[in-house]
C-alpha cells in the first residue's frame, strides 16, 4: 500500500467481520500504519476521505450481502484512483462475492489492491460447537495475517471471477435487494416471547438499521428495514426473540462490545 493512513469501513452482524477488521487493523498498526475502523452504518459514504487507503468489510448473506452494505458501496463517490481493498466473512461458500464487489468498485474508479473472503463461524442454521468455532477463527486469523502482509507488500491481488460467479452474483443480488419488500419482511419478521423478555432494550440499542421500536416497554419489529443480520436474536440475553428460521445462534463479541460498536 502506498498510503500510510487506512480507513476500514465495516458492517458486522454478530461480530465476525468486526473481528476480521480489527485483526487487519492491528497488523497494519504493527507496521506503522495509522488505521481507523469505522462502523459502516454510522458513516456517510459520500464523506469518505479519498486521500486515505480504504478498506471495505462485510459478511456474506445468501452468497451476496445485506442491502445496507450495497447502499453504502453504491453511494461511494468516484474513486479517482484511490486504493481500496475488500474483505468478506462467511460460514461457507461466498461464490466469490468479494471479487464481484471489487469489480463494482473498480468501475467506480477505485484502484482495487486486494479482495479476500475468510471462513468464520456460521451464525445462520449450521451453527457449530464452541470448540470448532475457535479452530475456525484461528485458521482465519492466520489467513488474515497473510492477506494483510500481501497488502503491505503490494502483493495482494483482486480475486478472479468468471461467468458462473457473475451470473450467481446477479441472481443473489436480485434476491437480497428484495429483502426490504413487504412480502419478505412478513415472512422473516421476528417475534417476541413476552414471558421471557426482561425489557432490557438491548435489541433496540444494537439494531444496526433502527428497525426495532419500543412499545409499552417491549421491543416491536414494526419497521420495513430488517436486514436479517441476526444481531437482535443472537444477543438477546433471555432468548426472548424468536424466528422459525433459527434454532441456534452465535455471537463473536460480548454484549458490551456489540453495544459499544452500535453506539
Amino acid at each position: 500500500m502506498k498510503n500510510k493512513i487506512v480507513d476500514i469501513y465495516c458492517f458486522t452482524g454478530t461480530g465476525n467481520t468486526y473481528l476480521t477488521a480489527k485483526k487487519i487493523a492491528n497488523a497494519l498498526q504493527g507496521n506503522k500504519y495509522s488505521v481507523n475502523v469505522k462502523n459502516m452504518t454510522r458513516s456517510e459514504p459520500h464523506k469518505i476521505d479519498l486521500s486515505h487507503t480504504i478498506g471495505i468489510g462485510f459478511p456474506i448473506a445468501f452468497w451476496n450481502t445485506f442491502p445496507v452494505v450495497k447502499d453504502f458501496i453504491n453511494n461511494l463517490p468516484q474513486g479517482n484512483g484511490t486504493e481500496i481493498f475488500v474483505f468478506t466473512t462467511m460460514g461457507d461458500s461466498s461464490l466469490n462475492a468479494a471479487a464481484n464487489f471489487g469489480g463494482i468498485l473498480k468501475n467506480k474508479g477505485y484502484s482495487v489492491i486486494g479482495t479476500k473472503g475468510f471462513l468464520m463461524p456460521n451464525n445462520f442454521i449450521a451453527v457449530q460447537k464452541k470448540e470448532k468455532n475457535i479452530l475456525k477463527i484461528e485458521k482465519a486469523y492466520k489467513k488474515i495475517e497473510v492477506f494483510t502482509k500481501q497488502l503491505i507488500d503490494g502483493n495482494a491481488k483482486p480475486c478472479k471471477t468468471n461467468l458462473f460467479f457473475k451470473i450467481s452474483f446477479a441472481i443473489t443480488d436480485f434476491i437480497t435487494n428484495r429483502w426490504r419488500g413487504k412480502i419478505f419482511q412478513k415472512i422473516v419478521r421476528f417475534g417476541l416471547n413476552k414471558d421471557k423478555c426482561i425489557k432490557c432494550r438491548l435489541c433496540f440499542e444494537i439494531c444496526p438499521v433502527k428497525n426495532i421500536q419500543v412499545e409499552d416497554n417491549y421491543p416491536a419489529f414494526n419497521g420495513m428495514k430488517c436486514q436479517l443480520c441476526m444481531r437482535c436474536i443472537s444477543y438477546c440475553p433471555t432468548h426472548a426473540i424468536k424466528s422459525f428460521l433459527l434454532r441456534k445462534t452465535y455471537t463473536a463479541l460480548s454484549i458490551e462490545e456489540i453495544k459499544k460498536w452500535s453506539s
